[in-house]
């Protein structure tokens, strides 16, 4: 039984302070808060002050190349590096597994590609029918480029809902990826995604979550999902317009780098 002292009655929560709310965004400064109001979904999310004086100042002060022998360059480097460090610690990971991208679209069709390390002709990729084309596109490029065949886990066709016993049919020996949405952009439906992962697991598959559509509304407990890579969108969490990736420092030794690589005498060598 739960501990009743532990338990805060409802009568006792505090209602959402709408002015201080509106305080942390500029633009319910300016006329033009007076003549919108935004209902679009999934659509990207207002940035907030703290975020909008921060990239102002660093694109006045120390816009320049980073990490190079000058006081602007050191302290561009410093900034681009607390960054990183914020966001790792406020999910709980280490800042080794983060990667920094343009969008989640865009760091999930790089990771598809980094995956040609070990996807072989014949392999599946399995991805929701519930899933945004973002999750989906890149994985079926990378079939397509490494001869691994995309199967579709379809949904409930009444009521739009992913089934796990539909999912443990599709399941078999072949199945190497496993990506799907950790909320529902279009049903608003949280997957369960750590059922999800230990089944995949199981068979030895990687875990892949879309985490855009859940992120905005329960900051995400990566390491508990389960998920080898978890990627969501900091412009839908009042934000810069990027995109975060968690990897599994397990699953990231089994990709092909997609960073820089130099060349040293008649080798290429790849600098991490």
């Amino acid at each position: 039984m739960p501990n009743k002292d532990l338990i805060t009655p409802q009568t006792n929560l505090q209602a959402l302070d709408i002015d201080f709310v509106r305080l942390q965004f500029p633009f319910f400064e300016t006329e033009l808060s007076q003549e919108w109001s935004f209902f679009q979904n999934a659509g990207g999310s207002l940035p907030c002050r703290t975020v909008v004086d921060r990239l102002t100042r660093f694109y006045r002060e120390n816009k320049v190349q980073p990490a190079t022998h000058n006081a602007l360059a050191a302290a561009a480097s410093e900034q681009m590096i607390a960054g990183r460090s914020a966001l790792a610690a406020l999910l709980g990971v280490p800042e080794t597994t983060i990667t920094l991208g343009a969008s989640t679209t865009q760091n999930i069709n790089t990771l598809g590609i980094a995956c040609s390390a070990f996807l072989e002709p014949g392999d599946e990729i399995l991805v929701s029918e519930q899933d945004h084309e973002a999750n989906i596109g890149g994985w079926e490029r990378a079939a397509h480029n490494t001869g691994a065949v995309m199967r579709l886990w379809p949904v409930n066709p009444e009521i739009g809902e992913l089934e796990t016993a539909t999912f443990e049919k599709l399941l078999n020996e072949k199945t190497k990826i496993v990506s799907l949405t950790h909320c529902s952009n279009i049903v608003g439906t949280i997957n369960p995604i750590r059922e999800i992962a230990q089944k995949a697991h199981e068979i030895g598959a990687r875990v892949v979550i879309d985490g855009v559509s859940y992120a905005p509304h329960a900051w995400p407990d990566i390491l508990t999902t389960g998920a080898d890579a978890y990627g969501f969108s900091t412009y839908k969490t009042f934000g810069t317009h990027q995109g975060v990736l968690y990897v599994d420092p397990g699953f990231m030794e089994e990709l092909a780098p997609q960073c820089h690589f130099y060349k040293v005498g008649k080798t290429w060598t790849h600098l991490d």
